[in-house]
C-alpha cells in the first residue's frame, strides 16, 4: 500500500501545516464516492471506467490552484506518486471533477496523456460542472490560475 505524501511549510503566523496527498487506493475510493454523489444528486446511473486521457481534452473546474500543494505535486510525481484524477465526460472533453493539482502538474511537467478514472453516465444530460467550467472561462488546464499561499 503507497503511503501518504506530505510535507511541511512555513505559512507564516499560522506556523507549519502538513500537505497530505491523497494515495492511488484513496482516489479509486473518492471516485467511488463521488459517482454515489452524482447518482443522487441527478437521479441517473454511471459506470467508472479506467483510461488515459489525452491532456488538451482536459477541462478544469477550478480556476485556481495553490502554488504550495502544487510544489508538492511535482515533486512527489517525480517520484512515482500516481494517483489517478477522476473526471466525467461531456462532448468530446473530460470535466475534471478530482484531481486538479494532479493535472496541471502532469501537464507541466510534459506528460501527454493522464491518468484517470471516467464516471461515464448511463444517458445523457448535463453535468453542472460543465457551467460552472463555461461561466468561469475554463477551456483548458493551461487557463488555472496559480495563487501563493
Amino acid at each position: 500500500m503507497q503511503e501518504p505524501c506530505g510535507v511541511r511549510g512555513g505559512q507564516g503566523e499560522e506556523g507549519l501545516r502538513r500537505i497530505r496527498l491523497i494515495t492511488r487506493e484513496e482516489a479509486f475510493k473518492r471516485a467511488e464516492h463521488i459517482m454515489n454523489e452524482y447518482r443522487a444528486a441527478y437521479g441517473i446511473d454511471f459506470e467508472m471506467e479506467y483510461s488515459f486521457l489525452p491532456v488538451e481534452l482536459l477541462v478544469p473546474t477550478q480556476a485556481e490552484l495553490s502554488e504550495v500543494k502544487l510544489l508538492v505535486v511535482l515533486e512527489e510525481i517525480k517520484h512515482g506518486y500516481d494517483a489517478p484524477i477522476t473526471v466525467i465526460p461531456y462532448g468530446r472533453r473530460y470535466y475534471i471533477l478530482d484531481g486538479h493539482h494532479r493535472a496541471f502538474a502532469l501537464w507541466k511537467l510534459g506528460f501527454r496523456e493522464v491518468e484517470a478514472l471516467v464516471l461515464r453516465p448511463k444517458v445523457r444530460f448535463l453535468p453542472g460542472v460543465v457551467r460552472t467550467a463555461e461561466k468561469s472561462g475554463l477551456r483548458g488546464i493551461g487557463g488555472i490560475k496559480i495563487v501563493r499561499d
